[in-house]
Parts: structure tokens; sequence; C-alpha cells
């Protein structure tokens, strides 16, 4: 299946951008798994999906499990939240290492695509607490040397809330139609999910924060997160706590999993030994909501051409991270 593409287009008066719009063709994945055997939804979205692939199958495995009302064996958990950690590791990495350099026009280190390749190779070596434990300490180490790179962000004039951390227990109550996976609100409004949401109180994010500067927070936060999850390959109990379900009704299970993009959520229902409804909120559909984080900090800003134009909406998208490919477009106001 396409993994579909999002379009964002910008209006400008040649001073600032005065409107910005999100189109997205990313498929109904969740669609096709109607009436499929209940069992094949462990085989089958793993392979719907090419980034966060451990994650979706963590949320596949344990929402189906809860509809079963299977009781989840700790050791199983710690695992799946080995492979989520291992997999949004990679990704961070390759951020700071490939896509903030690229954007940015400065290369951090170098030889980047060198030492990611190493990195990958040994987070694949990482298959269980007494390999992952022996990575955790020669990472950290590494990380000591992993800076952030510097340029100008543009002060947000408006931004969403950041979505907080609920349980998947916490999470059951909102999670009700397609409508709310389409387009998730919190509270009723929309909100931003992924690395700020979750280090927003570390200090230098909050520095940031409160000066309005949220690219550059997002960055300093992923850095945050990226050290975070390798102190937590020596304790699996600290990885453990990204992922999650609950029971939320007869043949009904929810699962939560923190991936390096967002929250995720999977919903299931069983009709029997098929599945009778599945819904996937996934962190794009926050992030990049009509009405979301994309589209609020860049309406507004100050930009003198259309390159500038396209810079800025570029950091900001890479900062909130979509899962799809996108695509841009300016028209003069």
């Amino acid at each position: 299946m396409e993994a579909g593409s999002l379009q964002l287009s910008l209006t400008w008066d040649g001073t600032q951008i005065v409107a910005a719009r999100v189109a997205s063709t990313r498929p109904p994945v969740a669609r096709a798994l109607r009436g499929l055997p209940a069992a094949r939804v462990l085989e089958v979205v793993p392979r719907l999906f090419s980034l966060c692939r451990h994650a979706q199958g963590a949320a596949a495995r344990l929402s189906l499990q809860a509809a079963r009302a299977e009781p989840a064996r700790l050791d199983a958990r710690l695992d799946l939240g080995l492979n989520v950690a291992l997999e949004a590791i990679a990704e961070h990495l390759h951020h700071l290492l490939i896509s903030w350099p690229q954007m940015i026009g400065v290369p951090c280190r170098s030889n980047p695509g060198r030492e990611l390749a190493f990195w990958r190779r040994r987070l694949h070596g990482a298959v269980d607490a007494t390999t992952a434990a022996a990575l955790a300490g020669e990472l950290t180490t590494w990380l000591d040397e992993l800076h952030s790179p510097q340029f100008d962000d543009l002060a947000s004039a408006d931004a969403v809330a950041l979505l907080p951390s609920l349980s998947a227990a916490g999470w059951a109550p909102q999670v009700d139609s397609e409508a709310f996976a389409d387009l998730p609100t919190f509270a009723g409004q929309p909100a931003e999910t992924g690395v700020l949401a979750r280090h927003a109180g570390q200090a230098g994010v909050a520095a940031f924060l409160a000066k309005g500067r949220r690219v550059r927070a997002r960055l300093l936060a992923r850095h945050a997160e990226l050290r975070w999850l390798a102190q937590g390959l020596a304790d699996l109990t600290r990885v453990g706590t990204l992922v999650d379900a609950a029971t939320v009704g007869e043949g009904c299970g929810l699962a939560r999993v923190e991936t390096a993009r967002g929250t995720l959520l999977h919903w299931i229902e069983l009709a029997g030994d098929r599945v009778g409804r599945y819904l996937i909120v996934a962190p794009t559909e926050w992030n990049f909501h009509p009405q979301g984080a994309f589209v609020r900090e860049i309406t507004g800003c100050p930009v003198a051409t259309h390159a500038d134009a396209l810079l800025a909406a570029g950091r900001l998208a890479l900062s909130l991270d979509p899962c799809v490919p996108y695509a841009w477009s300016i028209d003069d106001a």
C-alpha cells in the first residue's frame, strides 16, 4: 500500500506567510484491516508501514492482547519496549546526523553517514538486556560529543498545546471514532505530540520555549530524548514505559506506544475471531492537523522571499517530523 504524502501550501504576501494549508493523501490503512482474521493483524500491520515498523507491530500486538483480555507478561512488554526504543534511537540519530545538518547546510560530523551506519549495526545487535546494557554506556559516552546545530529560529507567535502523557487506559475515553483518528484533538483542540511534549520540562528545552523558539526547542528535546533512551537501554523497566494497553470493553483493546514522532494509538474491536473495527491514531495526524502545530506556527511567520518561506517551513516541518513525504507550494497573496 502506498504511504501517501502531505501537501503543504503556503500563502505569502511579500512580508510574511499569511496562511497555510495541509492536505493529506495518506490512505485509510486501518480500514483495510476490517474483516481480517484477528491473528493476521500481527502479520499485516508491520508490512503496511515503512517507518516505525516495530512501534506499529507492538501497538497491534498489545491492542489485540487487550481485546482478548490476555494478561500482559512483563518480560514480553519489556521486549517490545526495547524494540521500540532501538527503533526510536535510530530515527533520532538519522535526524541529528543527517537530516538537520542537510537542512541547515552545516555538517555536524566529519563522516556522519559512516557513524550512522555504525550505530545502526550496534542497535541491531542489542537483542536482550545484556547486549542492550553494553550498548547503553557506549552510546551515552558518544552522545557527549554530539552537539546541536546552531541556526536562527524565528519566534512562534502562536502555538497549540502540548499533548499530555496518558496511559492507554487514560486515552480510552478519547478514542471513539474514525473522525478522531483522522483529525485528533485533545479537550476539543489540536495538540502537539512528540519529543517536545515529552521533554518540555527539561531546562534547556524550557528556555527555548519561553522565548517562543519552538523549532530549536524541538531539536534540543530530540537530544534529550536520545540520551533518555540510551540510558534506558541499561534499565529496561524505563523503556518498558513506552508501551502499554488496556481492555476497554468486551472484545475491544487499546494500545499506546511512544514512538520517535509521538504517541501512537491502536484501537481494535473484534467480531468473533475477525476484526470488526480498527483505528490508528498516528503522530502525523496530530502535528499536521489542519489547525495544528504546523499551520499555527508557520502562519504569520515573517519572511522576505519565497526561498526564506521554504526554509522556515522546511525547518518547522522537519522539527515536527511527519512519517510520510511532503511537498510544497507557495502562492502570492
